[in-house]
């Protein structure tokens, strides 16, 4: 009997070791196999990664232009190659732009270190052409259209988008200083001018349109102060903008004119003396015209000795003014004329002539002076 319980007694210790060991083994076999895949997972995840980085379409962003020089002697350089060496400032401003990677979809940057002039027209149109995925930083040099036409405009792109100018400075007398049209995805910031008129209806500050194609998403910011010239900021087509402060004086026309634009915001618009250098003095410190809106909001509008502070006609429509602070007024502090679903929520007008007068205004009101006028035509 004692000879069975020993035996037994063996028999159950080895199956127990030959269990354990067996359970030690699997577990060893499964560390293993989950090594190995995830080893394979890794090189998988790097070959899906090179595969997507050899079939990635982004290009560009790897060079960057420079023109530094003084009046008469420019060099322009990419990545330290020179690209021109010459007499002619916007010229050396192309060779930059050109210069940079052909077909790129990634914005490269030309930063302008010298101010210089356009020099002559040669009786065409002379302009910086702007490349898709471009900035410009003029680092506060000054561009003179000093040709004595009417066909220098410092800055122009046609159909392009990612499209960017800042840090400039414009004088003499251009066509217009900026203008884009039937661009996407533009942006401009830090502009000061103080400029005249070549020939009348010309002489823009700032024009963005869809004389050529659908523009939209236009970002105009920083410091703007346009001295001079006729409309200081004009768009027209855009659908989708954010334009800041914009300070305007002694000018043509307006401070800001929206022409058929839509989905946008308006800072505070300050202006003095718009619409007092020409002969017509009926244009405002803000003015919304040609079926303008809807969705516009403008925080406010600022206005001393001009021909209007807020004009809005020919059947715009959804303009919203947060406040306005508008005195001595060529004609009508404001003047709401054709519009519908604007209106004015708060401040003050005084010494217009009148100060504020609604002619065939639909759904419209204008709250200043502790009154709100909501009558379709008044005089007040």
């Amino acid at each position: 009997m004692k000879k069975k319980e020993k035996m037994f007694k063996k028999l159950f210790i080895a199956s127990v070791l030959f269990v354990g060991l067996n359970f030690f083994t699997n577990c060893e076999s499964e560390n293993v196999e989950t090594g190995a895949e995830t080893s394979m997972k890794t090189e998988t995840e790097t070959a899906v990664t090179k595969e997507a980085e050899k079939n990635s379409t982004s290009k560009g962003g790897t060079l960057s232009g420079t023109v530094t020089g003084s009046t008469g002697a420019y060099v322009a350089k990419v990545n330290g190659v020179t690209k021109y060496s010459g007499s002619d400032y916007v010229a050396a401003i192309q060779a930059a732009i050109n210069g940079l990677t052909s077909g790129r979809d990634v914005k490269e940057w030309v930063t302008i270190s010298a101010s210089g002039a356009s020099g002559s027209s040669g009786g065409a149109l002379k302009y910086v052409n702007m490349a898709s995925y471009t900035g410009l930083d003029f680092t506060n040099n000054t561009f003179n259209a000093n040709s004595g036409d009417a066909l220098i405009i410092p800055i122009w792109a046609d159909r392009k988008t990612n499209v960017e100018v800042k840090n400039l400075k414009v004088t003499g007398k251009p066509r217009y200083g900026i203008w884009f049209k039937g661009c996407t995805v533009m942006n401009i910031s830090n502009i000061t001018m103080n400029i005249g008129i070549p020939q009348t209806d010309l002489g823009l500050g700032i024009r963005v349109d869809n004389s050529t194609a659908a523009t939209s998403n236009l970002t105009i910011s920083g410091t703007i102060n346009i001295t001079g010239g006729d409309n200081s900021i004009e768009t027209y087509g855009v659908d989708g903008f954010t334009i800041g402060n914009v300070t305007s004086s002694n000018n043509a026309a307006c401070g800001v004119l929206l022409n058929q634009s839509k989905n946008g915001t308006v800072g505070t618009v300050t202006g003095t003396n718009n619409s007092t250098t020409g002969s017509v003095t009926g244009y405002a410190t803000f003015r919304c015209a040609n079926s303008n809106g809807p969705n516009v909001v403008c925080s406010k509008v600022y206005s001393r000795g001009s021909g209007r502070g807020f004009f809005s006609v020919t059947g715009s429509n959804g303009c919203t003014v947060n406040t306005v602070d508008i005195a001595n007024t060529a004609i009508q502090g404001i003047l709401l004329q054709d519009a519908s679903n604007t209106k004015v929520l708060a401040g003050t007008v005084s010494n217009g002539n009148p100060n504020v007068q609604h002619q065939n205004a639909t759904n419209c009101s204008t709250k200043v002076n502790g009154q709100t006028y909501t009558a379709v035509n008044g005089i007040w």
